[in-house]
C-alpha cells in the first residue's frame, strides 16, 4: 500500500507567501519529478513557474519553495538574458536575491510560529 503524502503545511505556506510576500507577477507552483535539479524557477511573460521535485520530502520540499520563491521575488531584467545555467546561477544569487530569501524567510517564520487563524 502507498503511503499518501498530503504535504499540507507545503500548501498553507504557498498561500501565505501568495498572500504576504507577491512577487511582481502570478506563481505557479508544481511538484513534478525533475532529474537534475531540487527545484527551479523562471518567468515566462507576465507569469513566474517554481516547479519542485516531487521526490522531495515535504521539510526539503519547504526550503527548496523558500528558495525559489525569493527568485520569483528578486528577478530583475538581467535574469531574462541569462544565455546558460551557469550565467542564470551567477545572476540570480546575488544581494537582491539575498534580501529577497530573509523576507520570505521571515514570513515563513512567522508563518509556522503564529499560522493564521481559520
Amino acid at each position: 500500500m502507498a503511503i499518501i503524502q498530503t504535504y499540507k503545511l507545503y500548501r498553507a505556506i504557498i498561500a501565505d507567501l501568495r498572500r504576504v510576500c507577491p512577487p511582481a507577477f502570478a506563481v505557479s507552483v508544481r511538484r513534478v519529478k525533475l532529474s537534475n535539479y531540487e527545484g527551479r524557477c523562471w518567468k515566462h511573460g507576465k507569469k513566474f513557474y517554481i516547479q519542485i521535485d516531487s521526490r522531495l520530502d515535504e521539510a526539503r520540499a519547504i526550503d527548496v519553495l523558500l528558495h525559489e520563491w525569493a527568485h520569483a521575488c528578486a528577478w530583475n531584467h538581467k535574469l531574462d538574458a541569462a544565455v546558460s545555467d551557469e550565467d542564470f546561477n551567477r545572476l540570480s544569487h546575488d544581494a537582491a536575491w539575498g534580501v529577497a530569501y530573509s523576507e520570505v524567510y521571515a514570513a515563513y517564520e512567522r508563518f509556522v510560529t503564529s499560522p493564521p487563524v481559520k
